[in-house]
């Protein structure tokens, strides 16, 4: 029953279906549409099942346009799809395949390091996973002829617990920001503290009905308030805005980069009791031993590649593709389709698939 009830994306067309009157109530969408459309706007399948979450402003004026599907945009669209199947199948699912699962099946059989390390392949996975969907999501909906809104900016660049929220699942924690948050504000909650636990213990109740996913929210919540208190502590004593540079900049994203990945434990763990089993396995740890498979390392230097690079040189990637001609861009993707099947792992799902 519960199956039935609760079918695949239905967070996601919620969510989406809230957005219609909200927008239509503020304005930001200035006439209503037609049964039609808005039953388009629902079942529009590309994002259906993990995002982006498309807001009715953003979607239902593209239905009232006579766009004509151009030759640029179908290319574009391929190469994002291809893209995002070379994040999902060979990095995300190698990653779980060839460390994040076996950590977390028996994490008192490996060494500290490793289980570590497997800390942060997951980070990198879910990344790739979810960043995977939304370039196959978006590249498809180009090839439809529809623009869908950019759902991350290099999360594990941020320099700050909120500024990393600006760049991770960019419509969901807008979404909560914009939707939930300036409504309890605007119900003269003015404690922007309490309205920060309440927004991101929602945003962690969202990810699942468990105490460790409240906690998950409750942490980040907390960060996020204290950011802002300090912030305003130095606004209040006129001092400027903290900027990292140089070195500065490398160790607070470093040091971001840590935190995000280890609160992410809460995320993965089963629940509390497996998410704290395997933290004290990190510090109890009975073998040194690091099995680390080449293709392992190679697969996640990678991510981490993928990620950390200039954007400029995928953007260059993504143009020369654009522009090359359609005999030999064919004869590219029919080779990473054997390769995409190469790597498949054939139990693989798309981690936001749960939610």
């Amino acid at each position: 029953v519960v199956e039935i009830i609760l079918p695949i994306g239905i967070s996601f067309i919620v969510f989406q279906a809230i957005t219609y009157p909200l927008d239509l109530y503020s304005k930001k969408l200035d006439r209503q549409s037609s049964i039609l459309d808005f039953s388009l706007f629902l079942s529009f399948f590309p994002q259906l099942l993990s995002g982006p979450i498309v807001r009715a402003s953003f979607f239902m004026p593209q239905l009232r346009q006579n766009n004509k599907l151009s030759g640029s945009d179908m290319m574009s669209g391929i190469c994002l799809t291809v893209r995002g199947l070379i994040k999902k199948v060979i990095i995300a699912d190698t990653l779980a395949v060839q460390i994040v699962d076996p950590a977390f099946g028996a994490p008192m059989e490996f060494s500290s390091i490793f289980l570590i390390i497997a800390l942060f392949a997951f980070s990198f996975q879910v990344y790739m996973d979810l960043g995977g969907y939304t370039d196959i999501a978006i590249g498809v909906g180009k090839m439809m002829g529809y623009q869908l809104p950019v759902n991350f900016n290099r999360p594990y660049l941020a320099t700050s617990i909120a500024n990393y929220w600006q760049r991770w699942h960019i419509t969901m924690s807008s979404f909560f920001r914009d939707y939930l948050y300036e409504g309890i504000r605007k119900l003269s909650w003015n404690n922007i503290y309490l309205n920060l636990l309440i927004v991101f213990i929602c945003i962690g109740i969202w990810h699942g009905a468990g105490w460790n996913f409240v906690l998950y929210g409750f942490i980040h919540g907390s960060l996020v308030g204290w950011e802002h208190y300090r912030n305003q502590n130095r606004k209040d004593k006129d001092l400027p805005p903290i900027v990292y540079k140089g070195g500065l900049l490398v160790l607070r994203i470093i040091q971001i980069f840590t935190i995000v990945t280890f609160t992410r434990l809460l995320f993965r763990g089963d629940d509390l009791s497996a998410s704290w089993d395997y933290f004290t396995a990190i510090f109890n740890a009975n073998t040194s031993e690091l099995p680390m498979s080449p293709i392992a390392i190679f697969v996640l230097a990678s991510a981490a590649l993928l990620h950390f690079t200039p954007v400029e040189w995928r953007e260059k990637l993504m143009a020369l593709a654009s522009r090359t001609p359609p005999f030999i861009l064919a004869g590219a993707i029919v080779l990473l389709v054997y390769v995409l099947i190469a790597f498949d792992t054939e139990t693989a799902n798309f981690i936001y698939f749960q939610f």
